[in-house]
This record gives structure tokens, sequence and C-alpha cells, in this order.
């Protein structure tokens, strides 16, 4: 343990009032006096460093981690699929069209599906795989157990083959992104 012990006092001004009285004649005067009073020495103070986490307490986080990488997966494939659906003509969704800045036709959402649309399989795969680099911490070593969330996260949404295909796009482009993140360490110098 490390100590750090105090280096002195600390001073503590007090103001005092002084009054005296005289009689009717003579006025009355008040003197202020300051005076110093020396208080006791600080006490030593202690430095602890943080205790380890258990290994429930760190499976616990992992389990966290893996939860929150599917419960993301399955809202942005979620919606992914909804886009589709509308953008096929067999679903309208308003509300949702709305809230997700897209119109509500089959053309506005074919637009928000596109190669360049913000629901596309790129804009999907690139949201998903930033989200998984920030949930390992730059952790190599935990890039497999968010792989198997994104796959369990899909599979929330339904079977691959029944989803529309630019879900199925998405999938793949982020399997093949985990690939290369597990290879080169990171996503720099990708190329879809």
């Amino acid at each position: 343990m490390n100590s750090i012990k105090s280096i002195g006092y600390k001073p503590v001004y007090k103001l005092t009032e002084k009054s005296e009285v005289k009689t009717q004649s003579e006025q009355t005067t008040t003197t202020k006096t300051d005076t110093f009073t020396r208080s006791e020495p600080e006490q030593n103070i202690t430095y602890e460093p943080p205790k380890k986490l258990s290994a429930e307490q760190i499976d616990s986080l992992k389990r966290q981690v893996e939860e929150s990488m599917q419960n993301l997966v399955k809202q942005m494939l979620g919606k992914q699929y909804q886009i589709a659906k509308t953008a096929d003509g067999k679903v309208n969704f308003g509300s949702l069209a709305k809230d997700l800045g897209i119109g509500t036709t089959p053309e506005a959402a074919a637009e928000a599906i596109s190669e360049n649309g913000n629901w596309g399989v790129d804009a999907v795969a690139t949201r998903l795989i930033d989200m998984a680099v920030s949930l390992s911490g730059g952790d190599m070593s935990k890039i497999g157990m968010l792989r198997e969330a994104v796959q369990k996260g899909f599979a929330a949404v339904g079977n691959l083959e029944d989803l529309p295909a630019v879900c199925q796009q998405t999938y793949h482009e982020v399997m093949k992104r985990f690939d290369y993140l597990e290879q080169n360490g990171s996503m720099e110098g990708y190329v879809k």
C-alpha cells in the first residue's frame, strides 16, 4: 500500500469582534481583530489499487457485451427487413419509415436499401462492425464471441434463406468483414 502523508497544518482564520461601551457622551466603538488558529494535522491518506474482477463478474460482462451485440443486430436487421418488405410493396410501415427518415413509398424504401442508401448492405455492415470493434475494446480475442453474437442476432430475425436478399447480402458482408478483422487486427485498408 502506498501512503501519502500530510505536509503540514491547515490554517484556520477567525474574525472576532470586541465591543466597548462608553458613556452617552462618548460614541460606541467596535474593534475587529483577526486571529489565527492552528488546526490539527491532516490524517494519512491510503491508496488501495482496485481489486481484480472475479471470474463470475468477467463472465457477466462478457454476456452483457454479447447481448448488446445481438440486440443491435436484431434491431438493425429488423429495420432493414421491414424496409425491404416496403420496397417489395408488401408492407407499408408508415411511422417507422418517418422515424428512419425515409419515405413510405416502395421507391423511397428501395432507395434506402440501395447500394448508397442508409440501410443498404454497406451502411448496415459498417455500423455492425464498428459496434463490434467498439465493444471489443481493441481486444481481438473477443471478435469470435462478437461474430457469434451477430450470427445469433441474424437468427433471431429469421431463417437467413427466408430473409430479403439485402439482409442475406448484409450477413455475408458482415462475416467477410469479421474475417478481415481477425486476419488484420483492424478494418484499416478493407475494400468491399
